[in-house]
């Protein structure tokens, strides 16, 4: 990160004196990163917030170009706010912006297992509220510094590194959570994942390469880079997610003459909670893969906070200490060259996210967003980085832990839902699912009248399914107005240890609907598979 911007913490410089810096990594930029050059003009704006910095006066002033004979060539005039042309914050139309925001531990951390409802007109109306703060951000702020967030600086052009405040709180979180085994590392904010993958692709993929996956893997993820003409490579999976056995197995049999392509070097994987599977990577799978593969791993982690494990139900920081343990390593917890590169999000709407990568990387993927999305939105900046700054890092630790209490119920919820609606058996999947997988098997529900001596009480087996470890999907047809995800959608190529041809799979989602709409959907797609196999 460009040397204004960088902020010092001792939290950062603690955890990591005694850490190895990352290797180099220019084999593997594309020629296309290699040939950025930073651009000269938002070089300057780093400058912006040098105390006692001062900018060219606004002034209207000729401009006189001449020919290489000394002859006047065009004349004409222009408008200069200043020496980088950015408009005066006067001119913003936003005088403040202000926000009402959820207390960090508005969500309980242990749920009802079923909602509690009203039965009273009274206690409808005398609901009590979630616990909310309100804010105001300015347009100034009297003696600012670098780090204060007012729109005259939030709304202002500004460095692709975008504000100084919001990769302060990112380190420590970093450094806190996922502890780099290398010293160097740093953050680049963006757009949310899609972009920061689709800049990943930008940084390290050529024409034609081969992109290893999970067999099962997130489809926007692989159309970010089927433009580059590049091909997934499908890695087979079990309980825990990607299969180290195969990937060696790929890795070590590559053969680039009769493939056509040079041996993959990059890697994309979803570990936690992997969509569309909802396997959950541990630590020893990760270090496996990490010590067996030389290639970039490139980390998307969209729902690593809400794997729905055992909940810390203690409050305070004992209780987030707690929170923090029970997650996953990151890969970046191995990483002692700095080939790993993490993808992190926040609400999608604000579409505001994170990398967290080696120096080098960080430094080219800043010269993409130069020429691109340039810093991600100043409301979005402003808004969440004043939030953050409110909570700070312990609050922020347990509003994600409220977060993932509130998914744990959903959870629950379609569970609860499935058992109230199938007859339920488990482990039944007959090679359906690799080893280790817990599975049920759901069966129609029938009275004991209907019990037949061909088909039995309940008939054939009508949906495997593995509970889910976070809050991932599922599937059913939207003629009935149950909308479910085909599964051939998320379909890495190559062949399946999940699975098999023949089947079909289908992904649902359990975060958005309520209580009501989730008994509604299972209960409708029983009666879609009843009328399907002829059972009622």
């Amino acid at each position: 990160m460009d040397s204004s911007y960088e902020f010092a913490t001792e939290i950062a410089s603690n955890a990591s004196a005694s850490l190895p810096k990352a290797q180099d990594f220019t084999r593997h930029l594309n020629q296309v990163s290699k040939n950025r050059l930073a651009s000269t003009l938002k070089e300057l704006y780093k400058y912006q917030g040098v105390p006692g910095m001062v900018s060219s006066a606004s002034r209207r002033f000729l401009l006189t170009y001449l020919d290489c004979h000394g002859r006047r060539w065009v004349e004409i005039q222009v408008e200069c706010s200043s020496c980088l042309g950015i408009p005066h914050p006067q001119v913003f139309p936003f005088e403040t912006l202000s926000a009402t925001i959820l207390a960090h531990d508005a969500f309980p951390l242990d749920p009802p297992r079923v909602p509690k409802k009203s039965k009273s007109l009274l206690s409808w109306l005398f609901q009590s509220a979630s616990p909310t703060t309100s804010f105001t951000i300015p347009k100034y702020v009297p003696n600012p510094t670098p780090t204060t967030i007012q729109l005259s600086t939030s709304l202002q052009y500004a460095a692709a590194t975008g504000p100084p405040a919001l990769p302060l709180f990112l380190r420590e979180y970093v450094a806190k959570v996922y502890k780099p085994a290398y010293a160097d590392w740093d953050v680049l904010v963006n757009v949310g994942n899609t972009d920061g993958w689709s800049k990943i692709i930008n940084l390290i993929a050529e024409k034609g390469d081969a992109v290893l996956v999970e067999e099962w893997t997130y489809p926007s993820a692989v159309n970010s880079f089927l433009p580059y003409e590049c091909e997934p490579v499908a890695i087979k999976m079990d309980a825990e997610g990607m299969s180290p056995e195969h990937l060696e197995e790929v890795l070590g049999g590559w053969d680039e003459e009769k493939r056509g392509k040079r041996r993959p070097h990059i890697m994309y994987t979803v570990p936690t909670g992997q969509n569309p599977t909802g396997a959950t990577m541990m630590d020893d799978r990760k270090k496996k893969l990490y010590d067996i593969c030389y290639v970039i791993i490139c980390e998307d982690e969209p729902y690593y906070c809400l794997r729905l494990a055992e909940a810390e139900k203690k409050e305070g920081s004992d209780g987030n200490a707690a929170f923090i343990k029970a997650l996953p390593p990151s890969y970046l917890y191995f990483d002692t060259e700095g080939r790993v590169i993490r993808m992190d999000t926040s609400a999608p709407g604000s579409r505001l996210g994170w990398i967290t990568a080696n120096p080098q990387f960080i430094e080219r993927l800043t010269r993409i967003s130069e020429t691109s999305t340039q810093a991600p939105s100043g409301f979005a900046t402003a808004l969440t980085t004043t939030m953050l700054e409110k909570w700070g890092f312990e609050g922020y630790i347990r509003w994600l832990r409220g977060i993932k209490a509130t998914y744990n119920m959903r959870k629950t919820w379609i569970c609860d839902a499935f058992e109230d609606t199938f007859h339920l058996e488990f482990d039944q999947s007959k090679g359906l699912f690799p080893s280790g997988s817990k599975t049920i098997t759901c069966y129609s529900k029938q009275p004991q009248s209907a019990w037949d001596e061909k088909k039995g009480l309940h008939g054939p087996g009508l949906v495997t399914f593995v509970p889910p470890t976070v809050s991932t999907c599922c599937y059913n047809r939207a003629d009935v107005q149950v909308l479910f995800a085909p599964g051939w959608y998320f379909d890495g190529g190559g062949e399946h240890a999940i699975g098999g041809p023949g089947y079909g799979y289908f992904r649902l989602s359990f975060s958005i609907a309520t209580y009501e709409e989730t008994y509604k959907a299972v209960q409708t797609f029983s009666q879609v598979l009843d009328k399907f196999f002829q059972l009622k």
